[in-house]
């Protein structure tokens, strides 16, 4: 059974995504437990700013049921979670519905901000984290590769991506029209690849006074080069919080950066409103109070902009979800003609012990091997005819007890 718990943004809001954010030191600590208490094959994880996704095979003796609770169990005892996870996520279970979901993930149509890109990225490096560690089932990764091949070619057949924006350019759209750009001062907090994304859209909105920090300042030296910014000292970022215009966080970070204590005086030093931005899951600022020169912006807040760009890319959409059938019905059927393997081996195996004969003599040979072939060959058509390519569970099962061997 193929089996997905997701959490993401559209049925849980971001304080609650970001307790759920998974690290990638903490894939392998899930697929230990859950081994340990179900009938798990096999795992894959991805957690981004938006969503924590677990994909799951488990052996077909287990039910569905006890496996979603086992899954969901892990997940909430990990994360010291005892309010109740259910109803911040989706259950899908089964070939068809799993494969379909991230298909769609992969070519950009479950994304925040359609079409984009990013979520590309990130399956292959969840996947390169899975791998490494061993959590794949061969059924598992041949979905992952199915779906990275989906991506490529909607991506490429299609408009889904052509023109789109991120999650950061839609975050700096939030700002507004900003007549007086080249006068304002931005400091961008965190050197990944979404501050990056994050300063070529200021410098296409014609920002110019553009500082950037960094925990580890060596990363930050190819992104000075490149855009001609600012560096400033990670260890002094936050003095710039009385004269800065807005401030982007985008780090990995598992502590908040920014928090009620650092904003107290915040109303009384400056004269004008700082406005900040938050890209980051976990979040980089937690503030509870509000305070009259601060205006935050964060991935929940960007609801307008994502509408707005669903109802552009409708057409595309419809387009791409066609696309996507035919990748589904080919992943679908090579996971049935994968179950029917071990019946058809079992089958030929029955039938050559049937017309087998120690007595016979070896000039004979040859001639009951041909009819061994024709005869297996014919049996093994009408199988897959009659379990309808081994979609039909329920005759795969009756054909099993007749040849399949229980020694």
């Amino acid at each position: 059974m193929i089996g997905l718990i997701s959490l993401n943004y559209k049925i849980a809001p971001v304080q609650i995504r970001e307790l759920f954010y998974l690290y990638p030191d903490q894939y392998l600590n899930i697929y230990k437990s859950l081994i340990s208490k179900s009938k798990i094959k096999g795992l894959f994880i991805i957690s981004t700013c938006n969503r924590t996704e677990i994909y799951f095979e488990t052996i077909s003796s287990e039910s569905s049921s006890k496996s979603f609770h086992s899954v969901i169990m892990t997940l909430s005892k990990l994360k010291k979670f005892n309010d109740g996870l259910r109803p911040y996520i989706k259950k899908k279970d089964g070939v068809n519905a799993v494969s379909k979901h991230l298909f769609r993930l992969a070519s950009g149509l479950e994304s925040m901000i359609v079409g984009e890109y990013q979520i590309v990225d990130q399956i292959k490096s969840a996947y390169k984290v899975c791998k490494t560690n061993k959590m794949l089932s061969p059924t598992l990764e041949r979905m992952i590769q199915k779906s990275l091949e989906a991506s490529k070619y909607i991506r490429t057949n299609s408009e889904i991506d052509k023109g789109g924006i991120s999650v950061s350019s839609a975050a700096i759209d939030q700002l507004g029209n900003v007549s007086n750009s080249k006068n304002l001062s931005i400091l961008c907090v965190g050197a990944g690849r979404t501050s990056k994304l994050s300063i070529k859209q200021l410098i296409s909105k014609k920002f110019k006074n553009i500082f950037i920090t960094n925990r580890t300042e060596s990363n930050v030296t190819p992104i000075l080069e490149k855009f001609n910014l600012k560096l400033v000292k990670f260890n002094s970022w936050k003095k710039m919080l009385n004269s800065v215009d807005i401030i982007i966080f985008s780090t990995s970070s598992k502590k908040p950066l920014l928090s009620d204590i650092d904003l107290k005086n915040i109303d009384k030093q400056r004269k004008n409103k700082i406005v900040l931005v938050d890209l980051s899951v976990p979040r980089n600022i937690v503030i509870k109070k509000t305070y009259k020169n601060v205006d935050l912006v964060d991935l929940d807040n960007l609801k307008d902009r994502v509408n707005e760009n669903y109802n552009k890319r409708i057409s595309e959409i419809n387009k791409a979800e066609l696309m996507i059938e035919s990748f589904i019905n080919d992943f679908t059927g090579w996971v049935n003609k994968r179950e029917l393997r071990p019946t058809i081996i079992s089958i030929k195996k029955e039938i050559k012990n049937l017309i087998s004969d120690s007595s016979v003599k070896n000039d004979e040979n040859k001639q009951i091997e041909e009819i061994y072939d024709k005869l297996s060959d014919k049996l093994v058509k009408k199988i897959i005819s009659v379990s309808d390519n081994g979609k039909n569970t329920d005759a795969l099962k009756i054909i099993n007890k007749i040849f399949v061997s229980n020694e």
